[in-house]
């Protein structure tokens, strides 16, 4: 998950207005300081003034913490057995298998593996206007274009995979050499029967009589269990005229393939036994698979809606869109140095601002989708409300930081989703997937930014900061019926269990200003122009991307409708 939710930017303007920023700024001069620089801070911008800006962030990552541990960023997708606890199907080719007299018998198409990097590129356009000295509103709207890098294979060496693609779809000449093979054991069977019969009528009609008049229950147990081991073949491999085949098969040479030739060798045996040499010792089983899944295999089981995973492909995968709407207001509660005042420019003196926020960030960003296995949506697609305190701490006219705490809480909606039964599942198949309502966790956000102003034109800062959400709840039905139409139970648990966190992030920020020169009356534009970077260094809880983001921002000031 990337947080697509920038701070506050704004933009660069047009040379003509210029003149009348100079003057706003000498006759305001207490209300910010000479240098603003990235990042919120308790500063209301003079009454008619125009602050527009435009931001360029670029996010990379790669790895994330889970639970405080560092991992891949496609863990969740890594490690374990593609089995039946993700790939319904393979549930009833498992079992059989096993009926046909591999009792542990696990079915696996391999171990699946993400390589995955994840790229975002947000383009915030903001504009601010001071409806008074005190009070601020604002509107910002990013543009998001979010792009994966991923590789996801199924990895089938040393034995990690126990099934393959049935080779019956990649020729026709498997299907007849199936049949040929699977009719063996239909027809010593079928011969086994009519010699018991023939014996009950003249136990002199075969040598091997006696021993079959003597042996009447073992003998009928073999037929029948032979007729369903032919039939069993047929289910899951497949012959020429005969309805059957399943996609997948054990794989040539597997511990499954072989436990499987040892029931024909004693099959074999059993039936020479009363004289049945239909079995030979070339009879063998129908083809296997003759090589795990390729790469070209596992695209179509991810993109395969009826026998896959219904999913968006991973290569190439880009998504470009305008995230959430954001409407903010800034009230100035509390200004120790006095409005107006020539502090603001060469404050030597301890001093205090503090500032009220109200934002409300409005779903206009799309979600990620349910078909997609890694996060490529441009925004979250929730309404929320955030209350926020502003506080610059001014120490002198070099130093001086900004605390800032906000408290966001999302509105409750509806969304699709697609729910696993048990934790830590995250490939899902689409018959998962069903409208779910979402009452968004509460997000607690603090940050300290400590700001030093080397002189009128340039200042140095850094950052701190911390982010706790809670856990969504999620309210859904408890049941859903699979393709095999059997009721699953969903847990929506597992769903709430993968959205709280906690997160440090560190950065640091360089500003180029020229408000402080504008306000001595030399001529030009008044904009600030800074870089910064971010990165998190620490999670306590929850899963967190851990990321590295590179921001540029130009903010330009002007004078609106001549106040």
């Amino acid at each position: 998950m990337i947080d697509r939710s920038p701070p506050q930017h704004t933009f660069l303007h047009s040379r003509a207005l210029s003149v009348a920023v100079a003057s706003l700024l000498l006759a305001f001069p207490a209300q910010a300081q000479r240098v603003l620089g990235l990042g919120e801070d308790a500063v209301t911008i003079p009454r008619g003034t125009l602050r527009v800006g435009i931001t360029a962030d670029h996010t990379t990552q790669s790895a994330r913490w889970n639970g405080g541990r560092l991992e891949g960023l496609g863990a969740a997708f890594t490690g374990g057995a593609l089995g039946p606890a993700q790939l319904s199907l393979l549930g009833p080719l498992q079992q059989l298998v096993r009926d046909l007299g591999v009792p542990t018998f696990a079915a696996s198409l391999g171990a699946p593996a993400l390589d995955l990097r994840q790229r975002l590129f947000v383009t915030p356009l903001s504009v601010e206007y001071g409806v008074t000295d005190w009070l601020t509103i604002g509107v910002r709207a990013p543009l998001v274009r979010s792009k994966a890098e991923a590789s996801f294979l199924v990895r089938g060496d040393s034995g990690r995979a126990t099934l393959g693609l049935n080779p019956l779809y990649q020729g026709s000449a498997v299907s007849a050499a199936n049949r040929l093979t699977i009719d063996r054991y239909s027809a010593a069977a079928t011969n086994l029967t009519a010699r018991r019969i023939a014996c009950q009528a003249n136990a002199g009609s075969a040598p091997q009589c006696p021993t079959i008049l003597a042996e009447l229950a073992s003998v009928g147990a073999l037929s029948n269990r032979t007729a369903l081991f032919a039939s069993g073949l047929v289910t899951i491999y497949g012959a020429s005229g005969l309805t059957g085949g399943r996609p997948y098969v054990p794989m040539v040479g597997s511990a499954a393939e072989l436990a499987l030739l040892a029931r024909v060798d004693s099959l074999r045996t059993a039936f020479a036994r009363y004289g049945i040499t239909d079995i030979t010792a070339s009879t063998g089983l129908p083809l296997g698979a003759q090589a795990p899944l390729g790469t070209a295999d596992v695209a179509r089981l991810l993109a395969d809606s009826t026998d896959g995973f219904g999913a968006r492909p991973l290569t190439g995968t880009a998504v470009t869109g305008f995230g959430d709407l954001q409407l903010s207001a800034r009230v100035k509660l509390f200004d120790s140095f006095g409005v107006p005042s020539a502090a603001r420019f060469s404050a030597r003196r301890f001093g205090l601002r503090q500032t009220l926020g109200v934002d409300t960030r409005l779903g206009t960003g799309t979600s990620d989708q349910p078909g997609d296995l890694i996060d490529l949506g441009t925004g979250t697609g929730m309404t929320a409300i955030t209350i926020r305190s502003l506080t610059d701490i001014v120490l002198n006219a070099r130093f001086w930081a900004t605390v800032d705490v906000g408290y966001s809480k999302g509105v409750t909606s509806t969304e699709r989703v697609r729910v696993p039964s048990t934790p830590g599942t995250r490939l899902l198949e689409s018959w998962r997937e069903l409208d779910a309502s979402v009452r968004p966790g509460a997000l607690l956000d603090a940050s300290v930014t400590p700001r030093w102003q080397l002189n009128d034109y340039v200042a140095l800062g850094a950052s701190l900061r911390w982010r706790r959400k809670s856990a969504d709840a999620h309210v859904i039905d408890s049941l859903v019926l699979d393709p095999y139409l059997s009721p699953v139970p969903l847990d929506a648990a597992a769903l709430d269990a993968t959205s709280g966190f906690a997160v440090r992030q560190f950065g640091w920020h360089a500003t180029y200003s020229t408000l402080a020169a504008r306000a001595r009356g030399l001529d030009g534009l008044a904009f600030e122009v800074s870089y910064s970077h971010e990165q998190a260094f620490a999670s306590g809880e929850g899963i967190v991307p851990k990321t590295w983001l590179d921001r540029v921002q130009v903010r330009y000031y002007t004078r609106l409708f001549g106040r």
